[in-house]
This record gives C-alpha cells, sequence and structure tokens, in this order.
C-alpha cells in the first residue's frame, strides 16, 4: 500500500471535504422551521448534492429513499478513484454508513460483529494494519449498538477522531475510509434534519385522522 496509489483519490478528497458544510451552514440550516425550507436552505449550499433531484419532502421514506441512493452513488465514485482490488471493501463499507434501515440496524452488537467480519474479508490481502485499517468503521459501529441519545453525544468525539485519521494517513487507506465515514456523518445529520421536520408536519394530520 504506498501513498502513490491514492494521490489521486487523497486530491479528489481533500477537494471535497474543503467544500463540506461548517458550523455556519449547519446552524443556517436547522434554523429551518419546515422540511420544504430545510431542502431549499440545503439546496443553495454546501450539503445541495444530496438534496439534488429530491422534488418534495413531505414523505420520509422518500427522503431516506433519497439519501440512501445518493450515498451509494457517492461511495461508488469513491471506489472508482481507487486501485481496483481496493473496491470490494470500499463498496461495503457503504453498506455499514449507508444509513441502515430497517429490521438490520435494530440487531445490535450480532450485526456490528457480521458486519465487521464481511468487511475484514473484503480487505485486499496485503492491506497493511488491520487494526487501523477498521478504526473509522468502529466509530461509526455504534449507531447500530447504542440507543440515538447515547449516539448523539457521541457524535462530536467521533468527528474529532475521524478527522485526525484523515489527516494524519493522508494517502493511504485509512484515509479513504476516514473521510467515508465523515461525509456518512454529514449526512445522517441531514437526513435526521429532513425526516424530524416531515414526521413534525404530518403529526397533526394522523392525529386528526
Amino acid at each position: 500500500m504506498s501513498i502513490a496509489e491514492f494521490a489521486y483519490a487523497q486530491a479528489r478528497m481533500q477537494a471535497r471535504h474543503g467544500r463540506g458544510p461548517d458550523t455556519a451552514a449547519w446552524q443556517l440550516l436547522e434554523a429551518s422551521h419546515t422540511a420544504a425550507h430545510y431542502v431549499a436552505q440545503a439546496r443553495s449550499g454546501p450539503l445541495a448534492w444530496w438534496v439534488e433531484g429530491l422534488d418534495e419532502a413531505r414523505d420520509a421514506h422518500h427522503v431516506e429513499r433519497h439519501v440512501q441512493a445518493r450515498w451509494l452513488r457517492l461511495v461508488t465514485e469513491v471506489a472508482g478513484w481507487l486501485p481496483p482490488r481496493w473496491a470490494p471493501a470500499t463498496q461495503w463499507f457503504g453498506t455499514l454508513a449507508g444509513l441502515s434501515l430497517g429490521d438490520a440496524a435494530r440487531r445490535g452488537q450480532q450485526a456490528a460483529t457480521e458486519w465487521l467480519e464481511t468487511w475484514r474479508a473484503s480487505l485486499p490481502r496485503a492491506a497493511g494494519d488491520r487494526a487501523l485499517l477498521q478504526r473509522p468503521a468502529e466509530l461509526l459501529l455504534p449507531r447500530l449498538v447504542q440507543p440515538d441519545r447515547q449516539r448523539r453525544s457521541a457524535v462530536a468525539a467521533e468527528r474529532r477522531e475521524l478527522l485526525r485519521l484523515f489527516r494524519r494517513h493522508a494517502g493511504s487507506a485509512v484515509a479513504v475510509f476516514a473521510y467515508l465515514a465523515l461525509v456518512a456523518l454529514d449526512v445522517e445529520r441531514l437526513r435526521g434534519g429532513m425526516v424530524v421536520r416531515v414526521l413534525f408536519e404530518t403529526a397533526p394530520e394522523a392525529h386528526e385522522a
């Protein structure tokens, strides 16, 4: 595993990361009181790509499917920047960071253990320090095994460590997985903001029915 192999990917990731949302962008977005306004604000800022093609945000399942599709598209794009032997591990990483929905998200520790085993098996034979490589995944795995309240309190610490991994291991597969994990945290936050507003707006209707 050499820096030269990952130079192209690193340059692309650095550029994308530099254009990501900052604290001010999130504050502006989260001041929105309706789903429609939230999406409009996202469309005018650094998260615009994630809501591109989202014509309306009145249905939570529609929002989930849209964001999931965009996430998988990004993962495929990143995999295309890498040496081919890294594609399987990158694509499988996307299944973890891809906003897990349904029963698989509720199976707790068993799901996390099974996921890690499959991911390790997908790594190239000469992958280097596997404990270091799997650290970004370990920082995301709590989404499967912790209640939401505990997850929220841990996100800031997760982000700091992921940023450290991304910077310290630039030009390596570690940086690739750290980058994807950082994006996944942003996408989770964006998706959550949209879904909460959609559900809040539809709750009175459901109550009347």
